[in-house]
């Protein structure tokens, strides 16, 4: 079953999250302003009742008696307290569009007023039906809402009893169509629906920038996991939050792997090499006799023979490469028995001028410039002067070979932590990435005329003396050779290697 990636679960999940919430949230909401709507409706026609109230000066009868109609018809009696009660209603109506206000009278049962009486004035002498919550309202002399079809039709009535002297003589009402009111909270509802689903476009599409940005973080950090499972020198790109540190703590585990493959590849490396010493030391032992016989004879040769001869030539060429294979016997030789090294503090610097005097001569000819940056106030190293001669030596002869006429190479001491370092950096055409890890095998050389044993005996040395050698090319940018040795500690000088 194929797997939902990690970036499309987060955005479904959160996505439903964030939906669920938004609904139920809004469903809620929207509840509380429906009711709100409602309560601050009855709230406004309650205050249109209570100032009715207090615009009744005395009581319906009273009105009468002062105009001297209480035995006159019903009719007659609810004609007249119309005349006089109309304009407080229709006035308090058109102050307030869609509303209707009235009084009912109790003993006369029916409507008095019904404002604004233009559009509702017919209603005047009805009574109200025998359920109808006014009478409630008139039996218990309490306020009362009610929702209803009534006389003006759907409508929310809020009632408020006519209370005179402890009687209660009708009661007045303010009333509201609810259409108007279901009208507004659909125009509300409306609101509410469109800032919600605005709401959830938007948090989508949060969500699903968010999801993408995690997922190419994730996609960023397996692409390095893989990556290293072949090269443990690859580290993951820095990237910020809690993804942040699982690349952190990736790049740490790739560096501890590659410490461990680093040693790993040193120890075999020292046993394939102990193991190539002995065999050299042997094999060179055995040429180096012969060789000096075949030296001997030709030289002998030599001798008997006239000076245009033209033998002498190839007996030049048997000596020279007698010579070649000689120097090559001597650095097996020392490769894989290093003569006893007499160690002792001193200045790297002067050790580095006496070597130049060796190479400057060769780099002159070649037209190679040498620049050298000693630094100052350097501390002392221990190390034997003659070995670490040899060091310098061979890599400075790389460098000036590795330049073309007219190059460059920079040789600079300065103190680094715990020791000194040496950098010797040339212009020349480099070396591949593919070569530079074999560089110190003895017999790897990338001269045709190289012995492959010079840098070999450079790691020899620098690893007796506790250092470190390390290379930096490329191809078309030239070579950087470093090689960092322990500062003096007491003890250590005059001691044997």
């Amino acid at each position: 079953m194929r797997r939902i990636p990690i970036r499309i679960f987060i955005f479904l999940f959160v996505s439903i999250i964030i939906a669920i919430s938004s609904i139920g949230t809004g469903f809620v909401l929207m509840r509380e302003a429906e009711y709100s709507l409602l309560q601050e409706k009855q709230r406004k026609l309650f205050a249109l009742t209570r100032m009715l109230d207090a615009s009744l000066a005395g009581s319906f009868e009273s009105i009468l008696e002062a105009d001297g109609l209480t035995k006159v018809s019903r009719a007659a009696r609810i004609g007249a307290l119309n005349r006089r009660l109309r304009e407080i209603t229709d006035r308090v109506a058109l102050s307030e569009p869609g509303v209707g206000v009235g009084y009912y009278s109790r003993d006369l049962d029916a409507i008095i007023t019904y404002g604004p009486s233009k559009t509702l004035g017919h209603k005047v002498g009805q009574s109200i039906s025998a359920d109808h919550k006014g009478r409630f309202v008139m039996a218990t002399g309490m306020a009362r809402v009610q929702t209803a079809a009534l006389v003006r039709g759907e409508i929310m009535n809020c009632m408020l009893p006519i209370n005179r002297d402890g009687e209660i003589i009708g009661y007045i009402w303010a009333n509201e169509l609810m259409d108007d009111i279901n009208d507004q909270i659909r125009k509300m509802l409306y609101r509410f629906y469109v800032a919600i689903a605005a709401g959830i476009i938007f948090s989508f599409a949060g969500t699903g920038f968010i999801a993408h940005a995690v997922g190419l973080r994730i996609r960023e950090i397996k692409r390095g996991i893989k990556t290293i499972e072949t090269d443990v020198t690859h580290r993951i790109a820095p990237m910020g939050g809690e993804l942040g540190e699982v690349a952190v703590s990736v790049n740490e585990f790739a560096e501890v792997l590659e410490s461990r493959r680093r040693l790993e590849e040193q120890m075999q490396r020292t046993d394939r090499l102990a193991a190539l010493g002995e065999i050299a030391a042997g094999v060179a032992h055995e040429i180096r006799n012969p060789m000096t016989s075949i030296k001997g004879f030709v030289q002998l040769i030599e001798t008997g023979l006239e000076p245009d001869d033209t033998r002498r030539k190839y007996t030049g060429i048997v000596t020279a490469e007698v010579d070649r294979l000689n120097k090559m016997v001597r650095e097996l030789l020392y490769y894989a028995r290093p003569s006893e090294s007499l160690k002792l503090a001193v200045d790297i610097n002067g050790i580095l001028a006496d070597t130049l005097l060796l190479v400057n001569l060769n780099a002159s000819r070649q037209d190679v410039q040498i620049e050298t940056v000693y630094g100052e106030g350097l501390p002392q190293v221990v190390v034997d002067q003659e070995q670490m001669k040899q060091v310098f030596l061979n890599i400075l002869i790389n460098a000036v070979q590795a330049v073309e006429t007219r190059g460059h190479v920079r040789v600079e001491s300065m103190a680094v932590d715990r020791g000194v370092a040496v950098v010797v950096e040339d212009d020349g055409k480099g070396i591949e990435p593919s070569q530079v890890p074999r560089l110190f095998d003895p017999f790897f050389t990338t001269r045709s005329n190289g012995t492959g044993l010079g840098l070999a005996v450079v790691q020899k040395i620098v690893d007796l003396h506790h250092g470190v050698v390390e290379v930096e090319s490329r191809p078309g940018n030239g070579t950087r050779f470093t090689v960092v040795l322990p500062v003096t500690t007491r003890g250590e000088a005059h001691g044997n290697g």
